[in-house]
């Protein structure tokens, strides 16, 4: 438990993005070849030395607008050429033309030499009358009545107009035309992104953890989901569960959430199954410890992720037991030997306890204690009444009855092993950081949980992330936890969470075990993870449901036998009470 808990294809380019680059079309100007002497025009090509002259046409002023240019036709800004007969803009105007003469079959065809310094007239040359052909006759235009170019003009201004209206209405209309091909980005296209044109937006309620630490992982899914937005929500861990339950059930609950392994019975109508699709339960089974499958399964389907684990070690203060000259214990038995040497009385009281256990009033993890104790003993915790249960029980009390350890005169356990007040406590691992808050010089070290045989059997309790069953994004839900649950994520949450704490949460997957072996903080737990087993005992979960009520019960009891009653006794009361409780929330 943790208190902190493409690139795409390149669009092609569009054929008129460039079109204010490009060369504007050329409006070939209609030439009429017609001879000086009254020759047919077929027989008289112009001399070689003086090949006609083309008009060149203007070029227009400014960008035009970003449409494709009519085929042929020049830009609004043109002026066509002339083919009245009157001198284009920028040419002095040509002398008055003599109706041209029928041709004298025979007569030299001279050509008539265009004005020196001028440019050549869009007509061509005229024929002249049969006169001298020493003498200088003004040009004629050629008779243009049933030219086929007569239209030109008008032709081109029709659509010289229909572009200007054009333009004109995409500059009203906010240019929202649709094109012919998509615009070019200026976005490298590894950097650009299919947006799908519907957003999905993720709600993750989680505990512990601050906005800060989870962004950066966050927005990296966002970003490998294009489309996809999660809003991440933390949330108090007072009345969560209560508060959770409420909000799915009136269908604004969020998409995801954190919960303790130990609420899943609680949480069966909330809970949605884990889709083969995300994982097979044997991969589960292969990434994660066994207590995962064990404790996140709701009639044989996982219903959870979990991005931690946490547990049970044993504290020690390292400065007290190099006085007792003594290593950390590794058996039960050795437990109560090293305790009773570390512990100081004075004047008939104990100053120091040499180990916080056996009761229920300052021990703060007694529950786990004492859970872990059933189990390592063989006894079923449904069935309190059992022989195996009630020699647990014993053992435990036996720390305050018999062996005098511990004190209810003592600080809380916590802090009494960060002053100095007790010399070992079993706590989860995230009470390291509560201890160096609390005295940052203290040298301690943690060892895995004693043993009470040879087999190994260690307690787990730890928070998971679920989906809920009314969520109406499941799919990508449960993607996110995927997601988080990859190694690459989880590093970088450890990552980002040990920047404002002694360490990150322990991974939960075995194959990143290793990498945190060199923490002596962090290790005993992932020693014992493998053979973690839980239950309804979890303390901390403020669930104010199965644990809390059952923790109740064994509060009670402890405190009965300490006062005096027989352990069998105190136990008939727990045995009604857990069966009423495991009914309640439909644990069989």
């Amino acid at each position: 438990m943790s208190d902190k808990s493409l690139p795409k294809p390149v669009p092609p380019k569009d054929p008129v993005a460039n079109v204010g680059n490009a060369q504007q079309p050329m409006l070939s100007s209609a030439r009429v070849n017609v001879p000086v002497g009254g020759k047919p025009l077929v027989n008289n090509p112009p001399p070689a030395n003086k090949p006609p002259q083309a008009i060149p046409v203007p070029t227009p002023a400014g960008k035009p607008p970003a449409m494709r240019p009519p085929t042929g036709a020049p830009p609004g800004s043109m002026r066509p050429p002339a083919l009245s007969g009157k001198p284009l803009p920028g040419q002095p105007p040509q002398p008055s033309a003599t109706p041209a003469a029928p041709a004298t079959p025979g007569s030299p065809a001279t050509p008539q030499p265009a004005p020196a310094g001028k440019a050549t007239t869009p007509a061509a040359e005229s024929p002249v009358t049969n006169q001298d052909s020493k003498q200088k006759k003004s040009p004629a235009f050629a008779n243009v009545k049933n030219s086929p170019f007569k239209f030109l003009p008008y032709l081109v201004g029709a659509v010289v107009l229909v572009g200007i209206i054009s333009f004109v209405i995409r500059k009203v209309t906010g240019n929202k035309t649709t094109s012919v091909a998509p615009e070019p980005s200026n976005q490298p296209a590894a950097a650009r992104k299919t947006v799908p044109e519907k957003q999905t937006t993720l709600t993750y309620w989680g505990l512990w953890e601050p906005n800060n630490v989870v962004s950066d992982v966050l927005t990296k899914f966002e970003e490998a989901n294009p489309g996809v937005k999660v809003n991440y929500v933390k949330q108090s861990h007072k009345d969560y569960r209560e508060r959770l339950q409420t909000a799915v059930a009136s269908g604004n609950g969020p998409d995801a959430f954190r919960f303790h392994a130990s609420w899943a019975s609680m949480l069966k109508e909330e809970l949605a199954a884990m889709p083969q699709s995300i994982m097979s339960a044997k991969e589960y089974q292969e990434t994660f410890y066994p207590t995962a499958a064990f404790m996140l399964s709701i009639n044989g389907q996982i219903v959870g992720i979990p991005l931690m684990y946490d547990g049970l070690g044993l504290y020690y203060n390292k400065e007290m037991l190099t006085a007792a000259n003594s290593e950390p214990p590794s058996t039960w038995a050795e437990v109560k030997t090293l305790a009773s040497k570390l512990t100081v009385n004075a004047e008939g009281e104990i100053k120091r306890g040499g180990m916080a256990i056996g009761n229920a009033s300052n021990v703060e993890h007694f529950a786990d204690i004492l859970g872990l104790l059933m189990l390592q003993n063989g006894a079923d915790p449904s069935n309190p009444s059992s022989k195996e249960a009630q020699d647990a029980l014993s053992f435990y009390t036996n720390f305050v009855n018999e062996d005098k350890v511990w004190s209810d005169k003592l600080p809380s356990s916590t802090a009494a092993f960060a002053r100095g007040d007790a010399a070992m406590m079993l706590a989860p691992s995230w009470r390291v950081h509560e201890i160096n808050a609390l005295n940052p010089n203290l040298d301690f070290g943690i060892a895995p949980v004693p043993r009470l045989g040879e087999e190994r059997l260690s307690w787990a309790s730890y928070w998971a992330e679920g989906v809920s069953v009314k969520s109406s994004n499941k799919d990508q839900a449960w993607e996110l936890l995927k997601f988080l649950s990859s190694q690459e994520i989880q590093r970088q949450l450890h990552s980002s969470q040990s920047q404002v704490r002694a360490f990150g949460e322990i991974y939960s997957r075995q194959d990143l075990a290793n990498e945190l072996a060199s923490n002596e903080l962090v290790a005993p737990f992932l020693q014992d993870a493998p053979s973690a087993q839980g239950w309804y005992l979890s303390s901390y979960t403020h669930d104010n449901g199965i644990n809390d009520l059952l923790i109740k019960y064994y509060e009670d009891a402890i405190n009965a036998v300490l006062s005096g009653k027989s352990v069998e006794d105190a136990l008939t009361t727990v045995t009604q009470g857990t069966q009423q409780i495991l009914r309640q929330y439909g644990v069989e």
